[in-house]
């Protein structure tokens, strides 16, 4: 009786009915590794360390998992690796988050289907694989937003990114994925032997998790709201990432909130690296950056050339700090090991930096450094499909095609030659080993301002600049419409 005539009195005043308070998502995590493979090599300790390092991370977000299940090395068929997401996320309601980290080689023929790029599973004497059809299959039974995290060869090829031909099938349309690769290309993991015990990681998952790292006082966050969303994780990753291009779906999404930011702990690693400039022409090769240092450290340093479109470890350049540095600012510069000055030259290479100290090396930094040609004619070419139906999730792919490094401004143009995107504004190509070579870029048919372009005519226009040459291209016109 007491509680009708509350809710009667309230009525009557025209004040607002008492409401529940809003339920948070429960968050729930599966990581999964594989180090030992009957078909391919071996990574031991690579794929374990990720697991540690994505466990700690999640552990640090502040809205709290209530469960991170972790299997290492434990599950070599699609059957036992099925069984784990759905006990992993059981219990699961529409308004959770369910984030699924995999680790493994992945492997995928450019010559074929996107859906037909796998994932192996392998327990060292079992092995599997599981396609991206397979996989949504999996994930289709659990209500909820799904969060995907693939450290592997070729992962983009699942969110059909960074391929060669534009992909046949766009899986996971409802989630939110986030690859260590484009479809075309590999991804590397770190291997190091101290006093006889191996260490290492993977180079996304290294860096991934440094961006979230309350030492580091969380610098994925790029607009400092405590919060590192989607976009921002991607953008740390093609920043601070050099060895392959991380990809992201859905590709401009700064709404959803992969890592929400604690407390920042007091800085006690290597952090504020800044580069005089990335980008080289020229006789230019003094390569000039500084960094900060919050605890006592020893820095190595190794440049890697891309050599025939693969990556040179064996041959890399390799220095060493003398002493442990003490606390403090520093700036440094090394010299690029390049043609001499009346040759033109271009390429790839990427600088690495390790920290010595500790239980284990730690990896802080792989940045890509561009080295463009004195003069040339570039070949470049803009392509996209002929129509874009727009709908929830969909994304028009962009290929600008360039047989050398570059600097591009991509934008979309409507029928009257206006600009209604930029793709790319003054951005750093890099090696995306593609058939033939360029860099994709993804428009998901919102203009500048966020809001929906209008149906109609549209083109793609590329530009660059060589040698003080302005090259340009324009695709073909295609038509952006609304609904399938």
């Amino acid at each position: 009786m007491v509680l009708t005539l509350q809710a009667f009195f309230v009525l009557s005043l025209g004040l607002p009915m008492p409401q529940k308070p809003e339920a948070s998502p429960v968050m729930r995590a599966l990581i999964v590794t594989c180090d030992r493979f009957l078909s391919q090599e071996d990574t031991t300790p690579a794929a374990q360390e990720n697991a540690r390092l994505m466990a700690e991370m999640l552990r640090q977000d502040a809205r709290g998992y209530a469960d991170i299940r972790t299997e290492c090395d434990t599950i070599g068929t699609v059957e036992a690796f099925r069984e784990a997401v759905h006990s992993a996320f059981s219990g699961a309601d529409g308004d959770d988050i369910s984030l699924l980290y995999i680790s493994t080689h992945g492997v995928y023929n450019q010559a074929r289907s996107n859906m037909t790029a796998r994932l192996l599973l392998s327990d060292g004497e079992t092995e599997e694989a599981v396609t991206p059809g397979v996989l949504e299959e999996i994930l289709s039974g659990i209500p909820g937003t799904h969060v995907l995290l693939m450290d592997a060869c070729h992962s983009g090829a699942f969110i059909g990114k960074g391929l060669s031909n534009w992909p046949d099938e766009v899986p996971f349309s409802d989630a939110k994925v986030l690859c260590s690769a484009g479809g075309s290309e590999d991804s590397w993991y770190w291997r190091s032997d101290d006093s006889g015990v191996l260490h290492g990681a993977g180079y996304f998952t290294s860096i991934l998790t440094r961006g979230c790292d309350a030492r580091a006082a969380y610098p994925a966050d790029a607009d400092r709201d405590g919060r590192v969303t989607l976009r921002e994780a991607c953008q740390w990753l093609r920043g601070h990432y050099a060895v392959s291009t991380a990809q992201a779906y859905p590709e401009q999404d700064g709404s959803f909130v992969l890592f929400e930011c604690g407390e920042a702990a007091e800085e006690t690693g290597l952090t504020g690296i800044s580069f005089e400039e990335t980008v080289f022409s020229g006789s230019n090769n003094s390569l000039r950056f500084s960094f900060e240092l919050g605890a006592p450290m020893r820095i190595a340093y190794q440049l890697v050339y891309l050599r025939r479109g693969v990556w040179d470890f064996p041959g890399a350049v390799q220095a060493a700090e003398p002493d442990v540095l003490p606390p403090g600012w520093y700036e440094r510069a090394l010299t690029l090991h390049l043609a001499d000055e009346d040759e033109d030259v271009s390429g790839y290479l990427m600088l690495q930096m390790f920290s010595l100290d500790g239980e284990r090396p730690v990896l802080h930094e792989s940045r890509l450094i561009s080295v463009l040609p004195l003069a040339g004619d570039i070949a470049l070419n803009a392509e996209c499909p002929e129509v874009f139906h727009r709908a929830p999730g969909r994304e028009l792919p962009v290929t600008v095609r360039h047989d050398i490094p570059c600097v591009l401004n991509v934008s979309v143009l409507n029928e009257r030659g206006e600009t209604v995107r930029y793709l790319a504004y003054e951005q750093q190509s890099r090696p995306q080993h593609l058939v033939p070579e360029g860099t994709c870029l993804y428009w998901d048919g919102s203009l500048s301002t966020g809001a929906p372009a209008p149906a109609g005519e549209y083109y793609i226009r590329a530009e660059t600049e060589i040698g003080g040459e302005t090259y340009s291209a324009e695709s073909p016109r295609f038509q952006l419409t609304d609904g399938d």
